[in-house]
């Protein structure tokens, strides 16, 4: 039986076959300070391409059809959280484990893996991570003490290790200037996805299937104005505000996505702490479009096939109201649509 624990092993297997089996050449076991009093074992290599490997198979969607799957397995520290995963899985009759040797499927995250340098703090969670410029240390600490003496690895000296004492106090050497580093979880699912024993759906391809997604309006979008965008909102309103906006639609009308842009990330402090709508705000990147005039807006929705007919002139209205010419008391001006854009005015 798995456990959910990234850096344990299965019944005290160490995954170095397994890690052969992913292709593995140059690795060596370290050790990563969990807290006071243990330390995990851990996978370093200097290879990207190692690194670039694991990753894409951890997060490469392998299938979108839901129907014939029963179990999920979500990675660690998911940005979405589990009980809006859970309710639009349950809607496909799919259950989720915490168990991913029990899982049909993964549903990977862009959180589960990061960059440090030097010895930044680097979170327990990580499955696994690029560490630039690093360090180890095997004497200032007494479980590395004894972890270093058991095992011969080298511990990684980041922030939390170092604790409260200086790096120049201490005894430290350099890791590989590019050191990529591995959770067991994370080789052991690479490999079961490798081997075909566990699918990969993204996150987006679940919430886009729920039928608990409603269309973004003009009156829906006013809803929340009044429910949210004054100092005197309530903690209720702000809090049916927060679960109405993970599940906003914005297909096919992207410049109501624009008009409340700038509504909607001047008010994104009040969910600091709800990882739904922080990812909807994310994945819709609305601190970028709350900083972009009509006609950046409107590069930004073709650049990204967005664009289309109604889009296009509901924003060129905005356009025209934001032309600055100066000389108008000797000129006059004619202003047109360039050739490439009268398309959309049809």
């Amino acid at each position: 039986m798995a456990s959910k624990n990234i850096h344990e092993t299965i019944g005290g297997y160490h995954p170095e076959v397994i890690v052969k089996q992913l292709g593995f050449e140059d690795h060596k076991e370290v050790g990563l300070l969990m807290n006071n009093l243990e330390v995990a074992t851990v996978t370093l290599s200097e290879s990207k391409a190692q690194y670039d490997k694991v990753k894409g198979l951890l997060n490469t969607e392998t299938t979108s059809n839901l129907t014939q799957l029963k179990k999920a397995f979500i990675l660690p520290m998911h940005n979405v959280s589990t009980d809006r995963l859970k309710a639009a899985l349950k809607e496909h009759k799919i259950s989720v484990t915490n168990d991913y040797e029990k899982a049909d499927f993964i549903i990977p995250h862009t959180n589960c893996y990061d960059s440090y340098s030097s010895i930044e703090n680097i979170p327990q969670t990580k499955m696994m991570f690029h560490l630039k410029n690093g360090y180890y240390s095997n004497t200032h600490r007494e479980v590395v003490k004894d972890y270093h003496k058991e095992t011969g690895n080298n511990v990684i000296l980041d922030k939390r290790a170092l604790g409260d004492r200086y790096q120049h106090n201490i005894d430290y050497e350099s890791l590989p200037y590019d050191s990529y580093v591995f959770s067991n979880m994370a080789i052991m699912i690479a490999d079961m996805v490798e081997q075909d024993e566990l699918d990969v759906v993204q996150t987006d391809t679940i919430l886009n299937q729920s039928a608990n997604r409603v269309p973004i309006t003009e009156e829906l979008m006013e809803d929340l104005k009044n429910m949210i965008g004054s100092y005197s909102s309530t903690d209720e309103e702000i809090a049916m505000a927060g679960k109405i906006i993970p599940t906003i639609d914005p297909t096919g009308e992207p410049y109501l996505l624009y008009t409340y842009a700038e509504f909607l990330e001047n008010n994104s402090y009040k969910y600091n702490r709800n990882k739904d709508v922080l990812y909807w705000l994310e994945k819709h990147d609305i601190e970028s479009l709350a900083c972009k005039n009509a006609e950046q807006a409107i590069q930004y929705f073709e650049n990204r096939d967005m664009l289309d007919s109604r889009c296009f002139r509901a924003l060129e209205v905005l356009c025209r109201k934001q032309i600055q010419i100066s000389n108008r008391e000797l000129y006059t001006f004619k202003v047109q649509v360039k050739p490439e854009y009268r398309k959309y005015m049809k």
